[in-house]
């Protein structure tokens, strides 16, 4: 699972603020750090000041509800500025064999352009971790774009549509450990969206590519499998996730089902004596029958080959591998490097014909406990992005 912010490419002031400060507490305690940290007057000092913003690092258990808010400013060539906030709440005991707190995450925005939203991700851990309940639900009335369906469509500027798009999603999901590291998970999902607004990037170039965005409205469940022994399912510093899912979805303008068939592998190891760990991730995205332009599978935005528009690529099928060298540096402050490929194509054994490549870099700042805010920059073939977000895209 990852974390849900399928929209918002945040170009944080805060996060640069972070860089200049500094943490062994974005990583695990056997992760090297690449300078060790002494408290003195000037961390302990900024401590006071993030403690402000309720991110005093460690997670008091005792509060009930331990929030931090960050505040943000942003500016994409879509959206222009804007501004935004992200809420973190931990809660629940640690006590009862569940080794990580249970994450509430809220992030609204506004723009100057009028494009807003909120996206809201619960994970909720039952004692001894015997069940697992996460939401993911977003609601926004944002500016998008789109080229098409294929990776030619995707490679032409021209092709380029602007639109405004609409949205309700809701997705919950249930999972039941069945034996030491296996769950098996049932989930639902509801997506409601509504293109207005069309215009070219390019004047006077065509714009019938617009048919294709329909209004539709999609539901239906899944069913998945499990394997997850990492040491924290929003940060992980150690452990593997294999993850298989298995959906059918009904789409309200065809009247028909289609199905949405997902994989994952990520694997996290720690370096030793040398700073930092590696972590890397192979995930594949896949579908039967006719998919609405909206259900997809894509490229791009804050979690798949950052760098790249969301829904520039898109197709029937999707696969992609990202390694990441994830270090913590001083005090608070870590630092994030990482490259990735990926292909879209019409047919699973077409997979592979046309390879996009993206690379980046990006910083790591801990308000909590194995929580941290991510401000990151990724470079595409011929598009720049940034990101702003709580914890590692995976």
């Amino acid at each position: 699972m990852h974390c849900f912010n399928p929209k918002a490419h945040y170009f944080s002031v805060s996060a640069l603020l972070a860089t200049s400060l500094v943490s062994t507490a974005l990583y695990a305690d056997d992760i090297t750090p690449i300078f060790e940290h002494e408290p003195n007057a000037v961390t302990g000092a900024m401590d006071d000041v993030m403690a402000v913003f309720g991110a005093e690092e460690d997670y008091d258990e005792s509060a009930g509800m331990d929030s931090s808010y960050i505040p943000a400013i942003y500016y994409t060539p879509e959206k222009g500025a804007g501004i935004g906030l992200l809420y973190v709440g931990l809660y629940g005991s640690t006590h009862g064999g569940t080794t990580q707190p249970s994450t509430l995450i809220l992030n609204p925005y506004y723009s100057s352009n009028g494009s807003m939203g909120i996206t809201i991700e619960n994970r909720h851990f039952y004692p001894n971790d015997s069940h697992r309940l996460y939401l993911d639900m977003e609601i926004y009335d944002d500016a998008g774009a789109y080229y098409g369906v294929g990776y030619q469509q995707g490679q032409d500027q021209n092709n380029r549509l602007n639109y405004a798009e609409r949205a309700f999603i809701a997705e919950p999901s249930w999972l039941k450990r069945v034996a030491n590291n296996y769950f098996l998970g049932v989930g639902l999902n509801y997506n409601s969206t509504r293109a207005t607004d069309f215009s070219a990037e390019v004047d006077g170039e065509d714009m019938s590519h617009a048919i294709d965005l329909y209004p539709n409205v999609s539901w239906g469940g899944s069913i998945s499998g499990v394997y997850d022994s990492r040491d924290n399912v929003a940060n992980s510093t150690q452990g593997v996730l294999f993850d298989l899912q298995a959906g059918a979805y009904h789409s309200s303008e065809t009247d028909k089902w289609f199905g949405e068939y997902s994989a994952e592998y990520a694997q996290y190891y720690a370096l030793g004596s040398f700073p930092g760990l590696l972590a890397w991730q192979v995930q594949g995205e896949f579908t039967s029958g006719e998919v609405p332009w909206n259900r997809l599978p894509d490229l791009g935005g804050d979690n798949a080959m950052r760098g790249y528009l969301k829904g520039r690529y898109r197709d029937n099928q999707m696969a992609m591998t990202q390694v990441e060298y994830r270090v913590p540096v001083y005090w608070r402050l870590g630092m994030v490097f990482w490259g990735g490929v990926g292909s879209v194509a019409p047919e699973v054994n077409q997979l592979g014909d046309n390879v996009l490549t993206t690379y980046g870099t990006g910083f790591r700042f801990a308000i909590k406990d194995k929580v941290n805010v991510r401000a990151d920059i990724g470079f595409a073939e011929d598009e720049t992005a940034f990101y702003f977000h709580v914890n590692e895209v995976f």
